[in-house]
């Protein structure tokens, strides 16, 4: 599935949110995002089934939806993440591009963790390889 670079940027909020959110919530998150657009994105994702409604909360004087991304959002991410990758994989090695994904992140116990299961996959993927 094709997403503009609206529709990741509401799904991106989604995903970094640990709770559901209202439109008006997702629109004060985002950059440059007007209630309209976020309106039609949540629309679309939802026929989509990238998204669904949490709940109801009042929000002022009114009833409003809250909105949570669904695991297909999270495959469909993926996919289209590995699909930019394809498209510079003959310029830029995956020794630097995992190099480059390793660093992004500060120096924790949670990355010690990705270190030894990257190493494990290596490892099994090497022995399947043989």
């Amino acid at each position: 599935m094709k997403l503009n670079p609206r529709e990741l940027e509401v799904l991106k909020i989604l995903h970094e949110n640990e709770r559901a959110l209202t439109s008006t919530e997702i629109v004060n998150s985002g950059e440059e995002l007007t209630q309209s657009t976020v309106q039609a994105v949540l629309r679309k994702m939802l026929a989509a089934e990238l998204v669904e409604v949490k709940g109801v909360t009042h929000s002022g004087n009114v009833l409003s939806r809250t909105f949570g991304p669904t695991a297909k959002s999270k495959e469909v991410l993926v996919e289209k993440f590995l699909g930019d990758i394809k498209n510079f994989h003959t310029i830029i090695s995956k020794t630097a591009i995992l190099a480059g994904l390793l660093e992004l992140d500060e120096e924790g116990p949670g990355k010690d963790k990705e270190i030894d299961e990257l190493i494990n996959y290596l490892t099994d993927l090497k022995k399947r390889k043989k």
